[in-house]
């Protein structure tokens, strides 16, 4: 009887003691397929997303601080009027020595002579004097060049014509004629058209200027700042045609 009453006990345990062990590993999967590691990884990575936003914030923001910094402003009225005041100034030098029928050393201070692959000033390679009221001589101090500077005074669109005497070179001034002023009015108003291209030239510089410095300028200051630039071309290419008008007039009375 005792040894029934042991098979029994023993039958009754096992079944439990399988049913135990068989549950365990159940639980164990369950609580291992729990995401318990998810939540956790996308707030690191939403962290991480805000951070790197933050910095490329602070960069371009401290890029656009060290760019107002720099910034130079291109445009300046004061220097382009002095630009534009300079080539009047050059004009009137022109003008002043382009004179009919009297000698004056000053009549070729603008001729260039061409030697080699160079041009020169020809007050660099000779001497400029008054031998009359109708002739100048001209000098030079390399015999070597004395063709290049005859070449270069015939074809300075003055109507002279050199002439080589040993060594130096007669220019003498011709009296003045119709076909001779004509010459010269039409030498003034080339002059002035070159003049006005130079003009021209400074303001497509201002604007260009000030394309560059409306990046960081207001709109209604730099359309203020264009008119000037336009007020000053059309003043200075007045002066111009004032300069022409009275020169023209000068050599043709």
């Amino acid at each position: 009887m005792s040894s029934r009453l042991f098979k029994s006990l023993a039958l009754t345990q096992i079944p439990r003691a399988v049913a135990s062990a068989s549950a365990r590993p159940a639980i164990a999967r369950v609580a291992w397929q729990q995401p318990v590691f998810t939540t956790t990884a996308t707030r690191f990575y939403a962290k991480s997303k805000d951070n790197k936003k933050k910095s490329n914030e602070s960069k371009a923001a401290a890029s656009a601080d060290q760019e107002e910094e720099e910034f130079v402003r291109q445009f300046n009225e004061k220097q382009m009027q002095e630009k534009y005041e300079k080539q009047i100034s050059q004009l009137k030098e022109h003008l002043s020595v382009m004179r009919m029928g009297r000698a004056n050393p000053s009549l070729l201070d603008n001729v260039r002579v061409r030697i080699e692959h160079s041009h020169f000033s020809l007050k660099d390679l000779a001497q400029v004097t008054v031998r009359d009221p109708q002739t100048l001589l001209v000098t030079v101090h390399d015999a070597d060049y004395m063709s290049a500077v005859d070449k270069s005074i015939r074809e300075a669109g003055l109507n002279l014509n050199p002439i080589i005497d040993n060594k130096v070179i007669k220019v003498p001034i011709p009296k003045p004629t119709k076909e001779s002023r004509d010459k010269m009015a039409k030498l003034v108003s080339t002059t002035g058209e070159q003049a006005k291209h130079k003009v021209r030239s400074l303001r497509q510089d201002g604007m260009k200027q000030l394309k560059h410095d409306s990046k960081h300028q207001s709109a209604d200051e730099i359309k203020k700042l264009e008119k000037t630039v336009q007020n000053l071309t059309d003043k200075y290419n007045k002066s111009i045609d004032e300069l022409l008008k009275a020169k023209i007039k000068e050599i043709q009375s």
